[in-house]
């Protein structure tokens, strides 16, 4: 039953991609320049550097994961903390329990993006006030489920020889990085054709843009007419909760080593929650 309701909705989606070609054309094209203009040019030299400095075991120069995975994390924005968090699995250099905890609180969205994206719509200084909390409500939760890491130190057990490959680390980034692309490009056709097909007002089109992808939301928000302290709210749940587009890329990435992506979706949830009562508050 399950097979036939996935294969009736894949030629029920195919039919309309035919139908509204222009909206996947322009859809395509805009996810593409997205990828290219502001994933792309970032996350492909953090992804890299990444990947180097857990091969070289840099990390062993800290006492614990936590704080290499929380720096990486910071630096690159989603969805770089499920690749670190699944390398260091990979390598054996933190355990499966560790690592499905840090998917929790180590999520942020890339600080240039949010930058850039909230200043189109609010002034520097809620632009900041946002993003602080989207930094705040992550260690928060960090509080609150610290004492289920197990802080033994970073390296359990390494039984390969330290090694440097530039070559691989880059094949590895790009290869994450074509995955981003495939999944940002079809949420958001997705998206504009739901919009298109049923009509939807203001209010619903901007949920199920934000739900989808977080770009898309963003620039709708900034296009809409909305009192100010509900579009500070709206802008923290879409940046906090990461849209079904990090969504897909994070369980992807996560499928690889079988981590577990509920965990993720439970801090995102968490981490929703909580800068919305901060946001609301201030």
């Amino acid at each position: 039953m399950k097979l036939k309701i996935i294969l009736l909705s894949s030629l029920f989606f195919i039919i309309l991609l035919f139908l509204n070609y222009d909206i996947v054309l322009s859809s395509s094209l805009a996810a593409t320049n997205i990828w290219l203009t502001k994933v792309f040019p970032f996350l492909f030299i953090m992804f890299t550097i990444s990947d180097i400095l857990i091969n070289i075991n840099l990390n062993k120069i800290f006492k614990t994961a936590t704080p290499f995975i929380f720096l990486l994390s910071f630096l690159s924005g989603a969805p770089s903390n499920a690749f670190v968090i699944s390398s260091l699995y990979h390598e054996k250099q933190i355990t499966k329990e560790n690592a499905n905890t840090y998917l929790l609180f180590t999520y942020f969205a890339n600080p240039l993006f949010m930058y850039a994206t909230l200043n189109s719509i609010f002034i520097p200084t809620i632009s900041l006030k946002i993003i602080l909390y989207h930094y705040l409500s992550n260690f928060i939760i960090y509080l609150l489920v610290r004492k289920k890491i197990k802080n033994n130190p970073i390296t359990i057990t390494i039984t390969k020889k330290t090694s440097f490959n530039l070559g691989s680390s880059i094949k590895k980034s790009l290869n994450t990085l074509i995955m981003i692309l495939g999944t940002i490009t079809f949420f958001m056709v997705l998206s504009n054709i739901s919009t298109h097909i049923f009509h939807l007002n203001n209010i619903l089109t901007l949920f199920l843009k934000g739900f989808f992808e977080v770009t898309q939301g963003l620039n709708y928000l900034s296009e809409i007419v909305l009192n100010s302290k509900i579009k500070e709210i709206i802008a923290s749940v879409f940046i906090s909760f990461g849209g079904l587009s990090i969504h897909s890329q994070v369980a992807t990435i996560l499928k690889e080593e079988n981590l577990n992506y509920k965990v993720f979706l439970k801090g995102r949830l968490m981490q929703a929650l909580i800068a919305t009562i901060f946001t609301s508050m201030t």
